[in-house]
């Protein structure tokens, strides 16, 4: 089994090591061979209170050592650690319900509760060592499909969160077709900024442990600040990681843009050599400055149902496509332009938990799996155009991709991020633009109309409003976890609040 034999891994790379970096400046390394003896150490104690093969164990807490030592602990167990979001999970009295929700065995805390709070039953702190605990039993506990290794949740962009089965088959896949396109070697230092409770991010470090390169754990409120210091030579993250050099640029007096923007690519430290985006809307002219300065960044798209289903590499590349489909995927397009995947190892068996009313939707009888992304094909490279879910259907009929409409906006105003929505109870489409800028709503608003010039009467917009861009973070709740706009949370806050 591929994640069960993590642990061991470590042990052919003792001298290389991770990097946990802190808020305040905190570094912590350790090697790998000194991971490999903690993970050993931590794996007896959680045998010695009662957890073994099979065993659901909750991992829930910011990304920290201890996170990632869990995990590989429990792997190596045989049990089945699930990632729990850490979204409004600091309260004592909803922890301790997420045993019973979630029919845990058990749940591993990695940092301890505020104000020394007593941890629930069968929970453990795990900065409070050795872990001690009583397992709970649960009669209804879900049933696994074979091969099934751990639990992931998506990002909630729908509102709900899907719990995902990720198969030992469909990891291996996905980290052996990365240590291929990447070309990853013992040199590499890949940046892992993202939350743990992603799955993106622990295959990231399943990648550097199988392979043997280095991987650095940066908090991505000092992300700039410390890409600086660590010199990662992999990043790996959505268009937020790169849309400020990007403003930066464009905002700069044209005549030497570019050779300001050379300079300014230090901020993503001396050595990377291949940086990738996706997740979100990507704007080509985005991709197409950095390859100006110079700069790696390519634009890729996967899914955690699937792993990677397309791959813009160096050499074979395309901006404003998501590249390719990769070794192992057919990718076909529905009458509706929806992206329907047939996929050789796919990474998820199902779902569980919440979700599972639309596995059927998703996971097709012939084994299709449905993104629900639209797209098209342009000579073999995948252009992504929006989300099958987002398109608005007007009271005539008309179907709208807001997607497009965003996209527009967000090329005639460089540095603002855009949402269309059609508010409940009217009969116009409206757009929110956030903006670093509160003195550019009528540069936004002139912007709009120039659009609407050139459009159907069904696709203009009626109304524009003007946000700061310092609302959309994930502590706000506007964007989810993965940096991604929360639809459903923006027509609460917005439309819904009377600020029309």
């Amino acid at each position: 089994m591929f994640v069960d034999s993590l642990v061991d891994r470590l042990a052919e790379h003792p001298g290389q090591r991770m990097r946990f970096l802190s808020r305040d400046g905190g570094t912590l390394v350790r090697t790998y061979a000194e991971i490999h003896d903690d993970a050993a150490r931590l794996m007896g104690e959680l045998r010695d209170s009662g957890l073994g093969a099979g065993d659901l164990v909750g991992v829930l807490g910011p990304n920290s050592y201890e996170w990632i030592l869990a995990d590989l602990a429990l792997l190596a167990l045989g049990c089945v650690p699930v990632a729990i979001p850490a979204e409004n999970r600091s309260d004592p009295a909803r922890i301790g319900g997420l045993v019973g929700a979630y029919r845990l065995a058990a749940l591993l805390l990695t940092q301890p509760l505020p104000d020394g709070a007593a941890p629930p039953p069968a929970t453990a702190v795990l900065t409070d060592r050795p872990v001690k605990l009583d397992p709970v039993r649960h009669a209804d506990a879900p049933a696994l499909p074979p091969g099934v290794r751990t639990i992931a949740f998506s990002s909630g962009t729908a509102g709900t969160q899907k719990g995902l089965l990720l198969t030992d088959d469909g990891i291996a896949n996905t980290v052996e077709l990365s240590a291929r396109a990447w070309r990853v070697t013992t040199d590499d230092d890949i940046a892992i900024v993202m939350p743990y409770s992603n799955f993106q991010q622990r295959y990231l470090t399943y990648l550097a442990i199988w392979t043997g390169c280095a991987a650095t754990v940066v908090p991505p409120e000092i992300m700039f600040q410390a890409f600086k210091a660590v010199e990662p030579t992999i990043i790996l993250g959505p268009p937020s990681f790169f849309e400020l050099l990007y403003n930066r640029v464009m905002a700069a007096d044209p005549a030497g843009r570019v050779e300001k923007g050379r300079g300014w690519l230090s901020m993503y430290g001396s050595r990377v050599r291949l940086m990738y985006t996706g997740s979100a809307p990507v704007p080509p002219a985005m991709v197409a400055l950095f390859h100006e300065l110079g700069a790696p960044l390519y634009e890729l798209y996967g899914s955690t149902e699937i792993g990677w289903i397309a791959m813009n590499v160096p050499g074979r590349a395309r901006a404003g496509t998501a590249g390719p489909p990769v070794d192992g995927v057919a990718v076909e397009l529905g009458d509706d332009g929806e992206v329907i995947v047939r996929a050789d190892r796919p990474q998820v068996a199902g779902y569980v938990y919440e979700g599972v009313e639309t596995q059927d939707a998703v996971f097709l009888p012939d084994g299709r799996i449905a993104t629900g992304d639209l797209g098209v094909m342009e000579d073999g490279f995948l252009r992504l155009t929006g989300r099958k879910k987002n398109v608005i259907i007007t009271r005539s009929g008309v179907k709208i991709n807001p997607a497009e409409l965003e996209a527009g906006i967000e090329r005639a105003l460089p540095g603002v991020r855009a949402l269309v929505a059609l508010p409940d109870g009217a009969a116009l489409l409206a757009c929110v633009v956030w903006t670093e800028d509160p003195g550019r709503a009528a540069e936004a608003e002139a912007a709009v109309e120039r659009l609407n010039a050139a459009r159907e009467p069904s696709h203009r917009i009626a109304t524009t409003i003007v946000r700061p861009m310092a609302e959309l973070t994930v502590e706000s709740g506007l964007l989810t976890r993965n940096f991604k706009i929360d639809r459903g949370a923006v027509t609460r806050a917005v439309w819904r609040s009377g600020d029309r």
